[in-house]
């Protein structure tokens, strides 16, 4: 479907500043898969057509794309997520179709802006050097080199939708792919192996469940508490809580990040931010703040800690509900035993809070930043799905809270070494049970940022580069566990990944981010 402009054929090597210059703004080539040639179009046209293909080409040849959305075939300035995806198949008037297409090119003018900014030195002047070349009627005339670069993505894409049969195009390649290697699966005899895999997960799975069954007081412990806080204020009244969540809910409609005021979110970040009680027992259980090396490898700056947050969206109950994502870094996972096939560098604990349309929490589940170990912590409020009769993974929920009011907290008992949670409590403050003569607990605090920030951590050159790569993978995070479970499809397991690239499921297929995963296995709670 797609068609390959001349620009993408041309080794980055051979472009000269002024060459390149002349080249996205003069040659002659293939404009994409839905126009017609450089020669049947305004020159403007033919200029932003040019710049945006010599952009891509510039971004694939230094490896910087971002691989946290998926492009759509065939529009050449669209990426969607799962959520938007799953809007493709429903009925749109032309109003919803436009706001629907208003949010798929917010989506790659926030991808293409990020990989803009991490080109290197070089490829990054051969493209803002076209990009002052344009003429004035090319649009945005006299703003900044991100802001021409985007409105010559508007035409681009106004271009593309003139089509005839764009529409229907449009919804038919709005897809993501899924993070499973089919082709793995076949190799790895998966139809076979599976049962294998699986028979190992419900092991995990009851285990999970006794370690969580086990009285607080005797949960085991190799070193001391460290206990951490958010630093920022709360918003404790649930009434403004109920407010800002209910300002968000609405309709099932789209964009949600139009309906999301800025400090509005940070009070909801601020509301639910929860207390780490983290069993502290070497410098592998001490978060910090995630930074790039020399030699381009992540690791954690100890010095400060910084939680990062994401606002995101799942599709319940015939509303999109919003969702509050931390994820915590650690240095590393360390080695249990010689040879531990789990062990690596790099670790994280991800904890996402779904709110109801009150603004009170509606059920929390967490991940590691692999996408493994995915458990359910429902409120009162939701009852699980009785369980498919099938070998493919369902829900693991290992623990139900109570029915919680707007704006409340949890504190997260966090293990020693694993990270793995190991119970959830309602309220701030360690509870007695963990307490006592001989434990001293330490109490720090986290800051928040954007989880948008590790798509431009600082190199140590003056430049930024995504902390995650065109795979979605943090380079340097391989765990040993990769050559196991490679029958089960998914690319190096255990690795360290970006948001939008989890799936949490060895046997079946499941995403973290897939806009109906509540509806799949909760079910409203009957109310007394």
């Amino acid at each position: 479907m797609a068609g390959v402009p001349c620009l993408g054929r041309t080794h980055p090597a051979t472009l000269a500043t002024t060459a390149l210059a002349t080249a996205v703004l003069v040659a002659g080539c293939a404009i994409g898969p839905l126009g017609g040639t450089p020669s049947d179009l305004p020159l403007a046209d033919t200029n932003c057509i040019r710049l945006i293909a010599a952009l891509d080409a510039q971004v694939a040849a230094a490896g910087v794309r971002d691989a946290g959305t998926a492009r759509v075939e065939g529009f050449r300035t669209l990426r969607v997520d799962r959520l938007l995806a799953s809007y493709a198949a429903e009925p749109m008037d032309a109003a919803r179709f436009g706001d629907w297409i208003a949010a798929l090119r917010a989506l790659d003018r926030n991808a293409r802006g990020i990989e803009f900014a991490n080109l290197p030195p070089a490829a990054r002047e051969r493209i803002v050097t076209a990009v002052r070349a344009l003429p004035a009627d090319a649009g945005a005339a006299g703003a900044g080199d991100d802001a021409r670069i985007d409105a010559c993505a508007e035409r681009v894409l106004a271009l593309d939708l003139a089509v005839p049969g764009a529409r229907a195009w449009i919804k038919s390649a709005a897809t993501v792919p899924d993070d499973y290697n089919d082709w793995a699966r076949a190799a790895g005899l998966y139809p076979l192996t599976g049962f294998g895999y699986a028979a190992g997960i419900r092991v995990y799975e009851r285990r999970t469940r006794e370690a969580y069954a086990q009285p607080l007081a005797e949960l085991p412990r190799a070193g001391a508490w460290h206990v951490l806080r958010p630093a920022m204020p709360s918003s404790p009244d649930p009434t403004a809580i109920g407010r800002i969540a209910a300002a968000l809910v609405g309709s099932d409609a789209f964009p949600p990040a139009a309906r999301a005021d800025a400090a509005d979110v940070e009070r909801l970040f601020a509301a639910y931010a929860p207390t780490f009680a983290i069993d502290a027992a070497s410098p592998a259980d001490r978060p910090g703040r995630v930074i790039l090396g020399a030699d381009g490898r992540a690791s954690v700056d100890g010095a400060a800690v910084s939680v990062t947050t994401r606002l995101a969206w799942t599709r319940y109950d015939g509303a999109l509900l919003p969702q509050l994502v931390y994820t915590v870094w650690f240095p590393e996972r360390p080695p249990e035993f010689p040879g531990d096939p789990l062990a690596g560098r790099l670790d994280g604990l991800v904890w996402r809070v779904t709110l109801d349309r009150d603004g009170a929490p509606l059920v929390f589940d967490t991940i590691h930043p692999c996408g493994c170990f995915h458990q359910f912590i429902p409120t009162a409020r939701l009852a699980a799905k009785p369980a498919e009769p099938t070998v493919e993974e369902g829900a693991l929920v290992v623990q139900t809270l109570p029915p919680l009011d707007p704006g409340a907290r949890v504190l997260l008992v966090v293990a020693s070494g694993t990270h793995f949670l190991r119970r959830v409590i309602p309220g701030r403050m360690l509870p007695a049970e963990l307490q006592g003569p001989d434990v001293t607990a330490a109490v720090s605090t986290y800051t928040i940022m954007p989880d948008d920030a590790l798509r431009r951590v600082p190199d140590g050159s003056g430049g930024t580069r995504s902390l995650f790569g065109p795979d979605g993978l943090v380079a340097g995070t391989e765990r040993p566990e990769r050559s196991i479970f490679w029958p089960t499809g998914i690319v190096s397991a255990g690795a360290m990944r970006q948001w939008g690239r989890h799936a949490t499921a060895f046997v079946g297929r499941r995403h973290f981010d897939e806009p109906f995963l509540i509806e799949r296995y909760f079910t409203r709670a009957a109310r007394p």
